[in-house]
């Protein structure tokens, strides 16, 4: 498959620019800016790469031999503009195939002064000194557990100088987890063994830690919330959870039981993989940010897609969920569907199983990297994709795909590299995919089209119904599709403004498939337009399927009216409305008159 790489959409008005950073497979660390140009590329094996103020670069050095270690990292280090190693840890584990100490560092770590890794205002971590939280691995056996050796999960805090303050072994907690009974007969059996170091068991595979940091909850007195407390996401086992710092405990958790009310109050948990409380400071701070990966995960009942219970949920693409830690409603959604695709067909479009991050960002967009596709989009609160960079390194030799797998991207503003010039960036827009041409290539539309009588292109969504969700999906593609054929169209948060600014007077329609007053609203609406009011444009929009567009603005109730002139808003009303008084009102603020003759 062929498509360009490096930036390829830039809306620079609505994203949040800065320099970006990235690590690749093999070349190391990119730092580029907005418009995809390369500042400094660090050949260190970063897992994650993180950049500090001033321009220093955290991440591993290199990795432990594959055939003793699963993404072991030997040295977390933090190295200066030029590469300088001004900072070094390795002093965790002896390894003695090698005859030499590691850290055994992977997936995440904390640096003090930063809960999250990425930019808070106000809240930088500290370079050249301060404490740092690695995650990382150790390799024991726990006849509790399982027979069989396995990857211990460990957590540890270490001061500048490498004394090791406080340190939480996962499977020291393993009854605290909430594993069935038969889960656990699962994970004794096979603890999602690897053929490394003679066989080893990754049963939890936790994959994201941050701190809390300080939290509106903490404020309120839930103790759960301490500042100091950790949030983590087992990518391997669907949990997640908080570990109370000072007692050394799991506190609070979603999971692993997939059948739990918390777990079908956000939608299910399905490799939950980057996570995060989202710092003050930041648009929904306090909620968590969770990028939950899809693919195949989890330890229960046997089925067809795995007969021993190992890896027994799956699903083939991925999620982003801000949600409230003690309600659990979910507050923003990014999946497939979302992004304007379908879940069941090309949902594997927003699909990255391993390897990837989110970050929120200071204008309320969010960054999301896609690890296993090497892309990185900037996605703004109404869904619209407003930066889009595709990774120009190759990770293995590509023949008929390209590989260019990523991890963890970052956003910062460009004061944290003071020994660089603000770049000066220029707008990209999206490019029309259907006149999109590599050189030679034919171009776009037939040299003659042929009408075949009896004969018509079907604009019905039924081709496709198998492939959809649940009847009310269908349903709602219907309406859409009946909507463009008739003098109400349909608008939603990705294209509101684009419509609305076509249009001198225009009036919107805000309800909900679940609303029996709307229909007959849309009914007089319809009429109106008709008879009357040609040159006014009428758009509805489904508030249920707009939810952060419409709580944003307070949109609740329905059907709700806006009446919009030149952009702004002039009057709006709520319920159904007379024929007469809905005329008389298009008569007074639009100020044009019907062109109904008697």
């Amino acid at each position: 498959m062929s498509y360009p790489t490096g930036t390829t959409i830039y809306i620079k008005k609505k994203c949040f620019s800065g320099y970006n950073l990235v690590s690749t497979m093999k070349d190391g660390v990119l730092l580029f800016d907005m418009n995809g140009n390369e500042i400094r590329r660090f050949k260190m094996n970063a897992m994650p790469a993180k950049l500090l103020k001033g321009g220093n670069i955290m991440g591993t050095s290199t990795f432990r031999d594959s055939n003793h270690g699963l993404q072991d990292g030997m040295d977390l280090i933090e190295v200066d503009y030029d590469g300088n190693i001004v900072w070094k840890y390795n002093q965790f584990k002896f390894l003695e195939e090698r005859n030499e100490w590691a850290a055994r560092a992977h997936g995440d770590y904390q640096r003090e002064g930063n809960p999250v890794g990425y930019y808070v205002p106000g809240m930088e971590a500290k370079s050249g000194c301060g404490n740092t939280i690695i995650l990382s691995h150790d390799t024991i056996v726990n006849k509790e557990i399982s027979d069989k050796k396995i990857l211990d999960e460990v957590i540890y805090e270490v001061d500048y100088d490498g004394n090791i303050l406080w340190r939480f072994s996962f499977s020291d907690h393993f009854n605290e987890i909430g594993f069935s009974e038969q889960a656990k007969n699962v994970i004794y059996r096979n603890p999602n063994m690897k053929k490394i170091s003679g066989g080893i068991g990754d049963y939890l595979h936790i994959s994201s830690i941050s701190v809390l940091g300080p939290n509106k909850w903490y404020d309120q007195g839930d103790t759960r919330f301490h500042p100091d407390n950790i949030i983590f996401a087992s990518r391997l086992a669907n949990f997640i959870g908080i570990i109370d710092k000072k007692r050394s405990k799991i506190c609070w958790k979603i999971g692993p039981d997939i059948y739990s009310y918390e777990v079908n109050k956000i939608g299910g948990l399905i490799g939950p993989s980057h996570i995060q409380l989202i710092p003050k400071g930041l648009p929904g701070e306090g909620n968590i940010l969770l990028f939950e990966s899809g693919g195949s995960s989890g330890y229960g009942l046997q089925s067809s897609i795995s007969p021993t219970g190992i890896k027994n949920s799956i699903r083939d693409y991925s999620r982003v969920i801000e949600f409230n830690p003690i309600s659990l409603d979910i507050k923003w959604l990014m999946d497939p569907k979302e992004i304007g695709y379908l879940n069941a067909i090309n949902g594997y479009k927003f699909y990255s199983p391993y390897g990837s991050n989110v970050q929120r960002l200071p204008n309320g967009n969010t960054l999301i990297t896609l690890a296993m596709s090497g892309t990185m989009l900037e996605i703004t609160d109404e869904g619209e994709v407003v930066w889009k960079w595709i990774c120009p390194y190759k990770s293995i030799a590509d023949f008929y795909a390209f590989h260019n797998l990523i991890y963890q991207g970052t956003r910062y503003p460009y004061d944290y590299i003071p020994q660089e010039e603000i770049p000066h960036e220029k707008i990209m827009l999206p490019v029309n995919r259907s006149l999109f041409r590599l050189p030679n290539a034919g171009s776009f539309g037939a040299k003659k089209v042929i009408d075949i009588e009896g004969a018509e292109p079907s604009n019905d969504v039924d081709i496709v119904t198998m492939a959809m969700e649940n009847d009310e999906v269908i349903a709602y593609q219907k309406k859409i599709i009946a909507m463009d054929g008739s003098n109400i169209k349909s608008i939603n948060a990705k294209n509101f403004e684009k419509r609305i600014g076509e249009n001198e007077n225009s009036i919107i329609i805000y309800g909900a498939v679940r609303c029996t007053h709307c229909q007959a609203l849309r009914e007089i609406f319809t009429e109106l337009i008709d008879e009357e009011f040609e040159n006014v444009t009428c758009f509805y929009m489904d508030i249920d399927e707009n939810k952060s567009f419409t709580s944003k603005r307070n949109i609740s109730s329905v059907p709700l009216t806006v009446f919009y002139k030149n952009k702004k808003e002039v009057y709006r009303f709520l319920g159904e409305g007379s024929y007469d008084e809905i005329a008389d009102a298009i008569e007074d603020y639009f100020e044009i008159e019907s062109e109904y003759q008697i």
